[in-house]
């Protein structure tokens, strides 16, 4: 004997019920968020209006703008918002500045709602109200004074203002030592796209990084929790889109400007190498942390490049590195299309994945972070640095969780065989690399991304 079917409506009612949240602990890594999402739900009409009244008031606005809320959605968003701000008091997090928000943001934010399992919406009203920074935060274990003993070597020498500093002035004939080191520097990056004549360059499609963007931006969101959302101005809480900002760097003739800038900073990864014996910064007596010594380095290397090879090679130099000006006037993303001619296409296409991922990375370090590379002699640890270490994260998940669709969608465009990827081990940028992943060791995953997403400067050692 058979079951009667059931009807439409016990169907619909079955699958809607599945998504009623329920009063759970949600896992947001280092910290846990007791969420009563369940109550809510059972909550009737006249519930909700009286706890809107309450809201706006608690928010510093008319409890009677509460009746114009009559969106059934929005209401029921800002109830279970609300719920679980006030049922999860932690220290150093400003309780009525965050109702404040909720009241003054409900409807100008994507209303994601609470659900039994997922955590998006835990993750958005705990990261947009500073909860969950200030959870991190508070969770992080301080650094020992080893610790940050450590650390701050790792940021190079004192500045020379400072208690050890040398104090020396600028030496800036020795500084000019660099100029022809820069040279080989770019002639090596430029050898890599050498061909023939008769053979012409072939290029990538702008429109194919889309999917790259797009993934590396998914891919960020996903495995950098709960840091990620931690940073109540992140860009991912912004209307951040990657691509958008995304243009062809080797399409676009850079100004002088754009050429100094990104000489500076080759100059900084070839004036602090001391593989060779004492480095040139050191020898010139340069402190990154004197205005007076990097205007002196800027005005050297803009001269030099008036000067007709330096020019060629540092034209070239810039149409063919990536680089992020993104939050600057006119900025962006600006990606290499040409295809180097010393390595299968494929090949160079992972290098570029990585590449995209790099300058992806930079938009999500915490401008408070960023600020700091002023006050320390090795500037690219924090810039660069730091930024390959989580690149390596982003990067090599993409690696690991990737199959056949993905690499699909990321060789689009691509020629020839394909050459398998490789995971990300040593970071770039020489010595600033291996300092940056010395401190991701010291300090471990867990404290290194609570303070590159949340700022926290002092738990990564860097001056006051």
């Amino acid at each position: 004997m058979f079951a009667p079917k059931s009807s439409i409506d016990d169907v619909l009612i079955a699958v809607a019920q599945q998504e009623v949240p329920v009063n759970r602990t949600v896992n947001l890594g280092p910290v846990q968020v007791v969420v009563k999402h369940g109550d809510v739900a059972r909550w009737n009409e006249t519930q909700v209006t009286d706890t809107l009244g309450r809201l706006f008031k608690a928010g510093g606005q008319d409890p009677a703008l509460a009746l114009g809320l009559t969106d059934r959605q929005l209401r029921l968003w800002l109830v279970y918002a609300a719920n679980m701000v006030l049922g999860n008091p932690g220290a150093g997090f400003d309780v009525k500045k965050a109702l404040a928000w909720l009241v003054a943001n409900v409807g100008k934010v994507r209303p994601v709602m609470p659900s039994p399992s997922g955590r998006e919406f835990e993750l958005m009203v705990l990261g947009r109200t500073g909860w969950l920074r200030a959870a991190l935060r508070a969770s992080a274990q301080r650094l020992t004074q080893g610790e940050r003993d450590r650390v701050v070597a790792l940021y190079g020498p004192p500045p020379s203002g400072a208690q050890g500093g040398q104090g020396a002035p600028l030496k800036g004939e020795v500084l000019k030592e660099l100029l022809p080191k820069l040279y080989a520097h770019m002639a090596d990056h430029v050898r890599q796209w050498m061909r023939p004549a008769e053979v012409p360059a072939a290029y990538q499609r702008l429109g194919d990084f889309k999917a790259i963007a797009e993934l590396a931006q998914f891919t960020a969101w996903e495995m950098l929790q709960p840091y990620a959302a931690a940073n109540e101005n992140s860009p991912f809480f912004t209307g951040f889109d990657y691509f958008d900002n995304v243009f062809d760097k080797t399409a676009t003739m850079p100004s002088d400007e754009d050429i100094v800038k990104h000489l500076m900073n080759r100059a900084h990864l070839l004036g602090e190498d001391d593989s060779a014996g004492q480095s040139i910064f050191a020898a010139a007596a340069y402190d990154a942390t004197r205005q007076e010594d990097r205007v002196f380095l800027w005005d050297l290397l803009s001269k030099w490049i008036i000067e007709d090879k330096p020019r060629r090679a540092a034209v070239f130099f810039c149409r063919h590195i990536g680089s992020n000006s993104h939050g600057q006037p006119g900025g962006g993303v600006g990606l290499v299309t040409e295809f180097k001619t010393d390595r299968p296409q494929s090949e160079h296409r992972w290098e570029l994945v990585e590449v995209i991922v790099h300058e992806m990375v930079h938009t999500l370090l915490h401008p408070d972070i960023k600020l700091k590379s002023g006050k320390v002699t090795r500037p690219l640890v924090i810039l660069e640095g730091f930024v390959e270490v989580v690149t390596r994260e982003v990067f090599n998940w993409m690696i690991d969780h990737g199959d056949e669709g993905t690499t699909a969608r990321l060789m689009i465009g691509v020629s020839g065989d394909l050459v398998k990827p490789k995971r990300k081990v040593a970071l770039g940028y020489a010595q600033n690399g291996v300092h940056a992943d010395e401190i991701f060791k010291i300090l471990g995953r867990e404290r290194f991304l609570t303070a590159f997403m949340t700022g926290d400067t002092d738990l990564l050692g860097l001056p006051a």
